[in-house]
């Protein structure tokens, strides 16, 4: 069994991994923006209703649609379940990268809970930065039952990026004690846990040459890919194509092969047109395309990304959207599906199911 749920994350990102034969083992990959929380959690206990250990949290990087969640979990007085491990690159695992780099205040907030609760912190990195030094030696970590994760990123230079970007707020806040003062006071964090298209033809948009993304957060971000048996599916979280496109190339030249055949994808960045550039589309083949977005605040995904994974699919494709929206609904078009050749899933229950797949 490896069973892939998109949770309702709102603009944001949180994915909940079940594997296992006998038993169920569960990863958790982020906790999306913190007003959606409670809707995020009632959706994982209806998925898992009794989950009572993760095998691993993975907090991918800092933005707000990432950590803001994982956050008001970790702030409870009780955690609702135990964590074996955590992957988080905080200010000391920066600063033990490269001397001179820095986080920002939630981060800080992370790395005082994790303290707080004295949970296993980055343990299968001698706990040290979660990062790839070398592309020809990509880190594989074996979790329980068999799940294998083969990391992909950051590298030093996307941890090394984030250090101008916030220097100056982490100065204000370096005292752990003041930063738990300042989490007490911030009241995002206080709940407890109960239970269009335009103009452009398809075939424009396919054409459309687009800059990739040059953000420091995004480029610090934890990817990977996770396999368990015969199946595996890459988890970009909002690593771009720049940082992606080295590691994927030396992971396909150790295995031989000119492409990544992986059974799904879970977008960068929502599917941002910035985040997947074409010259890591040709590198994929993969059946499912997993895009995590309600569209809210940035309208993901772009639909010039999806018309180029048009482009450059291997075969027929399948989309999972975890809502239908207006910036997403455009696919759901049985004459372009026919023409395309793919077909566009979206949830039952907009607004808490999310959406799954197995693979």
């Amino acid at each position: 069994m490896y069973n892939i749920h998109l949770l309702p994350a709102s603009f944001g990102d949180s994915i909940l991994i079940e594997y296992g034969n006998l038993s169920k083992k569960y990863i958790l990959i982020d906790g999306g923006p913190y007003f959606n929380f409670e809707i995020l959690i009632k959706s994982i206990k209806k998925i898992a209703p009794n989950l009572k250990e993760l095998e691993l949290l993975v907090i991918t990087h800092i933005d707000i649609d990432h950590i803001d969640g994982t956050i008001l979990l970790l702030n409870q007085k009780e955690l609702p379940f135990k964590i074996k491990e955590i992957w988080f690159n905080g200010l000391n695992e920066m600063q033990e990268a490269h001397d001179d780099l820095l986080g920002v205040t939630q981060g800080e907030y992370i790395s005082a809970l994790i303290r707080k609760h004295k949970l296993p912190h980055n343990i299968s990195f001698n706990k040290k930065a979660v990062m790839v030094t070398d592309n020809n030696h990509l880190p594989i970590i074996k979790l329980a039952d068999g799940m294998t994760i083969t990391l992909l990123g950051p590298n030093i230079t996307g941890l090394e990026a984030m250090r101008l970007k916030w220097e100056d707020e982490v100065k204000a806040v370096r005292n752990e004690s003041a930063i738990l003062k300042r989490l007490e006071g911030d009241s995002r964090y206080e709940e407890e846990i109960d239970d269009l298209l335009g103009c452009l033809s398809i075939e424009d948009m396919q054409k459309a040459i687009l800059k990739g993304d040059t953000s420091a957060a995004n480029g610090s971000s934890i990817a990977f890919i996770a396999t368990y048996k015969n199946a595996s599916c890459l988890f970009t979280g909002d690593l771009f194509s720049a940082y992606l496109q080295p590691a994927l190339e030396a992971y396909l030249e150790k295995i031989d092969a000119s492409v990544l055949k992986i059974d799904a994808w879970k977008l960068a960045h929502h599917g941002s047109k910035k985040s997947t550039l074409e010259s890591v589309m040709k590198l994929i083949d993969t059946p499912n395309i997993l895009i995590s977005s309600d569209g809210k605040r940035y309208h993901h995904p772009d639909k010039e990304t999806i018309a180029k994974i048009l482009k450059f699919k291997k075969g027929e494709i399948n989309f999972y959207f975890n809502y239908t929206t207006q910036y997403n609904e455009m696919w759901n078009n049985q004459t372009l599906m026919k023409k395309y050749k793919y077909k566009a899933h979206y949830p039952k229950n907009n607004e808490e199911n999310g959406i799954s797949i197995t693979l």
